[in-house]
């Protein structure tokens, strides 16, 4: 632990707070929510208000009349929609806009929106909360922001390979600790709920995250699938395997995963260019 506050205390950008989201998500796990409430915690942060009207009222979202307020927004483009896009819209601002030591922040965010609604795919055919689920996934390799300032110049790609348990060592040997370790101690300082943090420190490791083993093994699985499409190897790996038998999951969810994600597709790809 002391070698990790060490390193956060040493990088001249840490990434910022996704401050709504931890006070967002209870509201969207309780069903009898009030809505007026979930719309005025959305409403009070002008910035986000504004980036959130100008993304549903792109032509993404085409819309014949413009919405004004966060309760027009709701109501036009549903609910869940409004979630997912103030989800992004707040964990953006964890995302350096410039290259930072030797990772592509922009390479990196697109990885993390795929990640986040493949690990949302995975959630449902597990019956996990899939917001949570979503937001884990959409912060799971945040810890890369900060160890690629420790060390950039030994290996420009080193930050944007499938992990391995190779990778995972060298990061290990390289840093002292690896990614994930970084990334949970970093959103439990910014107070982020307990299922968040075991998340992404254990979404190498799903079997070791004890009350949390099936949220963690849902973003392994989604993390993997977003490697997949270049590594298909990944999906035979011992981490993806173990994953999938905390959660149940054979052949026929996985071949259904693959289709949601295909499916969906389009809407990934536009959303991780959103202007955020």
């Amino acid at each position: 632990m002391e070698n990790i506050r060490a390193i956060l205390e040493r990088v001249e950008v840490l990434p910022m707070s996704p401050s709504l989201l931890p006070r967002l998500l209870p509201y969207l796990s309780d069903v009898n929510a009030n809505f007026e409430e979930v719309v005025g915690l959305i409403s009070i942060e002008q910035t986000l208000t504004a980036k959130l009207l100008q993304i549903c009222n792109s032509a993404f979202f085409g819309q014949d009349e413009p919405v004004s307020s966060v309760t027009e927004a709701v109501n036009r483009v549903g609910y869940q929609s409004i979630y997912l896009l103030t989800a992004m819209i707040n964990g953006s601002n964890c995302f350096p806009q410039q290259t930072l030591g030797g990772m592509n922040s922009g390479k990196l965010w697109k990885h993390s929106v795929a990640t986040a609604f493949n690990s949302k795919f995975t959630a449902e055919s597990a019956g996990q909360d899939t917001n949570l689920l979503f937001t884990a996934g959409l912060m799971h390799d945040i810890g890369k922001i900060v160890l690629a300032q420790v060390a950039p110049q030994k290996n420009l790609n080193f930050f944007h390979r499938a992990t391995t348990a190779e990778t995972l060592e060298e990061e290990q040997l390289q840093f002292g600790c690896n990614h994930a370790v970084v990334g949970a101690t970093l959103v439990e300082k910014w107070n982020l709920p307990p299922a968040i943090v075991a998340c992404i420190r254990h979404h190498h490791d799903p079997q070791n995250a004890e009350a949390f083993q099936k949220i963690a093994a849902c973003v392994t699985i989604g993390n993997s699938l977003t490697h997949s499409l270049d590594h298909p190897e990944i999906t035979r790996s011992p981490d993806f395997l173990a994953a999938m038998t905390l959660l149940r999951l054979d052949a026929g969810h996985l071949k259904r995963l693959h289709r949601q994600f295909t499916d969906s597709s389009e809407l990934i790809d536009a959303m991780s260019k959103l202007p955020l």
